[in-house]
């Protein structure tokens, strides 16, 4: 075994020009795969993370059903031991209650729906970037004064300036129309045209004492240390929540469109690379191909010197495994600098392209990423194509006659 690994180390440097035209062509399929699925993966966690953090948070505790019919009824108190159990979790990086009633906003001749969440300031910047999305005045104080902050198209819509005040008007805890006059203290952009024209933020103690709702919430909004931790965090919550009638709800269920839209750009994304690999396996088949066929004059004369074909095939296989090693490490290490860079200088979308993606809340920022997956999923499809590609040219060595080969021009 010795001499055959030797024989296929030396055949391979022989010729340096076949064997590095096969290598760089491997390179090339994983660095190629490996830059391809980082921009993919870089992307996804930035949407995802710009979209969660632009409503939901990664995942919310909430009673069970009020996901599908949300009501002010399902709601529920934060207990000592709630709070105990959301701080005992590593991988819960902050948490922050929530209150949604539908409500109308009247200033002088014009009213208005508006969805209004009762929030608290000084945890849901942990949760959220509303805080940073005031566009003029200011974000709520944490504390019980009537204060209200309203998206830029509803001030718009209201004819009503920061620092006005307005009517609300919303059907309380028990069933009663309930009045009062808030301060407008400043207005947020998001992007998003529709919580733009009907969003609206109060403290949680203003809503809890205007709808009648005691000391309970609708909600409590968790963030995630890793996205890729929400399952886990789920499954860890929910047998604790349940007996108390809760459930942690991950933010596929929170926004299903939104898992919708990145369903279909992964799948478009898959689609993209199958087709992509079947060019480059055809490319690697090419070149491993030719790497055999030009040495069949060669391969006839160690068959009829005593080499037996399967000998042959096996110290050809080896000299196309170092090919496959050595393109593999170079396109691994080739795609992981290229992907560092972008991680550390990620494209920046200029001019109107740009333009359109902020007014939409989105950095216009191309990142990439060095997540394990993007390796691990690279080295697989590609080692696979490389594997599959060499199947032909071996057999064409395991069939081959040496009077044939030495024959063969």
């Amino acid at each position: 075994m010795k001499l055959l690994i030797n024989i296929a180390w030396r055949s391979l440097w022989r010729n340096r020009r076949r064997s590095l035209l096969v290598i760089a062509a491997i390179a090339f399929a994983v660095m190629f795969a490996i830059v391809r699925l980082g921009f993919d993966e870089g992307t996804f966690a930035l949407s995802l993370r710009t979209a969660v953090r632009s409503s939901t948070g990664y995942l919310q505790i909430q009673k069970i059903g009020y996901n599908d019919n949300p009501t002010l009824q399902k709601s529920f108190p934060i207990t000592p031991e709630l709070e105990s159990i959301l701080k005992s979790d590593p991988e819960i990086d902050g948490s922050s209650p929530r209150i949604q009633s539908g409500g109308l906003i009247s200033f002088r001749n014009h009213s208005l729906g508006a969805l209004i969440t009762g929030v608290e300031p000084k945890t849901e910047e942990l949760i959220t970037d509303f805080p940073a999305k005031i566009i003029q005045g200011r974000f709520l104080d944490d504390d019980s004064t009537p204060d209200i902050v309203v998206g830029y198209k509803l001030l718009r819509n209201l004819g009503a300036s920061v620092g006005d005040s307005v009517v609300i008007l919303a059907q309380g805890f028990d069933g009663v129309l309930g009045n009062m006059f808030v301060h407008i203290v400043g207005t947020f952009r998001t992007g998003s045209d529709e919580f733009d024209r009907t969003g609206a933020f109060m403290s949680v103690p203003v809503m809890q004492n205007f709808l009648a709702m005691g000391n309970d919430v609708n909600a409590i909004a968790l963030s995630a240390d890793d996205p890729a931790d929400v399952g886990r965090i789920v499954r860890t919550l929910d047998p604790v929540l349940k007996p108390a009638g809760l459930v942690a709800v991950p933010w596929q269920e929170l926004l299903p469109q939104l898992q919708q839209t990145m369903g279909f750009s992964h799948a478009a994304h898959i689609l993209f690379l199958t087709i992509l690999f079947a060019v480059v396996g055809f490319g690697i088949l090419n070149a491993l191909l030719m790497s055999v066929t030009e040495r069949f004059r060669e391969f006839g004369v160690m068959l009829s010197i005593g080499m037996s074909n399967s000998r042959l095939a096996l110290t050809t296989a080896m000299e196309m495994f170092f090919m496959i090693v050595i393109g593999f490490t170079i396109g691994n290490a080739a795609g992981a600098a290229i992907n560092y860079h972008f991680i550390e200088h990620p494209i920046v979308l200029g001019g109107n392209v740009g333009k359109f993606v902020r007014e939409w809340g989105f950095q216009p920022i191309v990142p990439s990423s060095l997540s394990p997956g993007i390796f691990v999923t690279a080295g697989t499809i590609v080692l696979a194509i490389s594997a599959a590609a060499a199947v032909y040219p071996l057999w064409r060595v395991a069939r081959l006659e040496a009077l044939k080969g030495i024959r063969y021009t």
